[in-house]
């Protein structure tokens, strides 16, 4: 009985556009899932994007589960790691982080010690119009890879799980050299789409947009590069160009932040690049220029009035 539970359900933390895509491709495959909220007012959205799913606001219900699917924003890793670790300490479940940013699952081997970890990179597109629906692209492909030692069937199961929810996924080696070839894109489109208030298609429209686009890029890979996260150095645009075309439509996530007047994911994208730059002796005069582009417009939409 108890083992089969544990095949069929699945906890998901945070019920944003991507943990409410990821409530609903995986409760129509006919998994068990329960979202965890933050707020009563997001369960109402819950109940509609994803009416198979159960929303929740007490992390011992997302136990037992297979996985747990960690789905909120890097700045918001912390208290989420105190919220599900009472739970997750009593009952090791694997942990897997779909977020932005570096140093996510650092933080989350502080917290949750001895708890299996998996990272995972997607190319999933989903985003809440002014209406309160989700818009979602379910062509992009999530790479799973084990971070903590002995979590590769964990890894491996957590995509075939995906694959038989309709989803595409793969497997991976190098936990580090994933995440930091993801960073790669996030610094190159996030930023540059909340600055400018466009969807991802539009930096590739723009010559401009799409050279600074692609020099970020090429600057975060140096950084990797130096620092050993990378194997080798390579050339990133076509990576970019192939992103830019298949979530065209799509607005980033940190472009939603920004027009929302949302803190922003810039500390975990573009802070880190600089950063690891310091520490390896790399400039980052792009992800400097973007950082303060994309602070001053935080600071300007927060300093109006709210409706």
């Amino acid at each position: 009985m108890e083992r089969s539970k544990r095949e069929t359900r699945v906890g998901i933390v945070g019920a944003g556009a991507l943990g409410t895509l990821l409530a609903s491709c995986l409760s129509r495959a006919g998994i068990r899932v329960r979202v965890l909220l933050r707020s009563s007012g997001r369960a109402e959205a819950c109940r509609r994007e994803a009416p198979l799913a159960e929303p929740t606001d007490d992390p011992a219900a997302l136990l037992p589960a297979s996985f747990v699917f960690l789905c909120v924003k890097s700045y918001q890793t912390g208290d989420a790691a105190r919220r599900i670790a009472p739970s997750l300490l009593e009952t090791p479940t694997p942990v897997v982080s779909l977020q932005n940013g570096w140093g996510n699952l650092d933080l989350l081997e502080h917290a949750l010690p001895g708890v299996p970890l998996v990272a995972g990179t997607t190319t999933l597109g989903a985003y809440w119009d002014e209406a309160g629906r989700v818009h979602a692209s379910t062509g992009g492909i999530t790479i799973f890879t084990a971070w903590t030692p002995g979590a590769e069937p964990d890894a491996a199961a957590a995509a075939r799980l995906f694959t038989g929810a309709g989803l595409r996924a793969e497997i991976a080696a190098n936990a580090r050299e994933v995440l930091w070839r993801k960073l790669v894109l996030n610094v190159a489109v996030n930023p540059l789409t909340a600055i400018h208030a466009v969807v991802n298609g539009a930096v590739r429209d723009s010559p401009a947009l799409y050279a600074l686009a692609c020099a970020a890029a090429r600057e975060a890979v140096a950084v990797g590069a130096a620092r050993g996260f990378l194997h080798a150095p390579y050339d990133p645009e076509p990576l970019l160009d192939a992103l830019l075309h298949d979530t065209a439509g799509n607005r980033s996530s940190m472009a939603e932040d920004v027009a929302r007047a949302r803190p922003t994911e810039g500390d975990a994208i573009l802070g880190a690049v600089r950063r690891e730059g310091d520490a390896a002796g790399v400039p980052t005069p792009i992800a400097t220029l973007l950082s303060e582009r994309l602070a001053a417009l935080e600071a300007e939409r927060s300093a109006r009035p709210k409706p």
